[in-house]
């Protein structure tokens, strides 16, 4: 374990949060989670890189054999759909007239919900960079849309799988990888750059990486939603100690800053798991109210009666998740 300084502000001036443990795999181990003066919350001390490690069973990673259909195969036609009239994917041909788009957004937004919230909307045939791209199951759905794909993975057994599958994928980190300057049109990290230890060395590497008008999209639990005031301790993406650092709108907008990208747009996700998992850690460790006891995440009904407030949550700017469309600060 070490001390460090805010990358934010250098400072050394900061108050413990909550104190926290893994709840998810239940490894032994006790942390502080702290918040900066300037705003930033982040484990300190934090572990070093070894005692990571230990945090990450082999089950973590997603590194299953990629076989048969992928996951943009199954229900092709109605995908297909979604990509042309949503994201804009000229798939078969020429896209629908835009007042016809806009006239059916509300319908499907709602089916991209349901078959690809993962998506990103259509830039141009270009260079794909998937960061933590697991065994590649998303990247090889892109690839067959038209994009030429490039992961970089961690885990060797991951990235073994993403390579195999005709994805390629390079097994370490976005900095060791190298890529030649200006190299991607679009850049992604979705749920990896809150595992980070070296946030603005990340940042600036994306900015180096990007072409001058190229997008890139971060996606990291949001410290100052609403569920986590609920939750404290027992907030499902806190998972203390792998998230090292929690970022709110604020926060993540002048790290960005710092480091040569502007944040061009936020969305807020609130997906059912935040709110059921963050209810059954709080049930287990005895700490969850009587009243709260006979809703059940496992159920349909308690699930499909959050979409709806998790909605309203997300409109109100308190969603559980945050994505980030990020530019170049010389693009804006």
């Amino acid at each position: 374990m070490h001390t460090i300084l805010c990358p934010l502000c250098g400072s050394d001036s900061r108050t413990v949060l909550v104190r926290g443990s893994d709840l998810l795999h239940g490894v032994p181990g006790d942390f502080s989670v702290t918040r900066c003066s300037c705003g930033l919350v982040y484990i300190n001390p934090q572990p070093d890189n070894d005692e990571l490690q230990l945090y990450y069973p082999d089950h973590y990673l997603a590194h299953k054999e990629l076989h048969g259909m992928t996951r943009f195969q199954r229900h092709r036609a109605l995908k297909e759909f979604v990509l042309r009239w949503y994201y804009d994917y000229p798939l078969g041909g020429q896209l629908p007239p835009r007042w016809q788009r806009r006239l059916l957004r509300p319908l499907l937004w709602l089916l991209s919900l349901g078959t690809l919230k993962s998506a990103i909307p259509y830039h141009g045939a270009g260079g794909l960079l998937d960061v933590g791209c697991g065994n590649g199951g998303w990247l090889r759905g892109m690839q067959e849309c038209g994009w030429t794909v490039q992961g970089v993975e961690i885990d060797e057994n991951a990235a073994r799988t993403a390579n195999a599958a005709g994805v390629p994928t390079f097994c370490g980190t976005l900095p060791a990888a190298r890529f030649p300057d200006q190299s991607f049109d679009v850049v992604r990290l979705h749920y990896v750059f809150e595992h980070l230890i070296n946030p603005a060395e990340i940042l600036t590497e994306i900015r180096r990486i990007l072409k001058p008008d190229g997008v890139c999209y971060i996606r990291v639990p949001n410290i100052a939603s609403c569920t986590y005031r609920w939750f404290k301790q027992y907030w499902y993406p806190l998972d203390v100690p792998r998230h090292v650092f929690h970022y709110t709108p604020d926060t993540f907008t002048r790290l960005a800053r710092q480091n040569g990208l502007a944040v061009q747009r936020v969305r807020y996700y609130s997906p059912p798991s935040g709110f059921f998992v963050s209810l059954e850690f709080m049930r287990r460790e005895g700490a969850l109210p009587a009243w709260l006891r006979p809703v059940n995440g496992e159920r349909a009904f308690w699930r499909n009666l959050w979409r709806p407030l998790g909605w309203l949550i997300d409109r109100a700017g308190q969603g559980d998740i945050v994505e980030f469309t990020l530019v170049s600060n010389a693009a804006r």
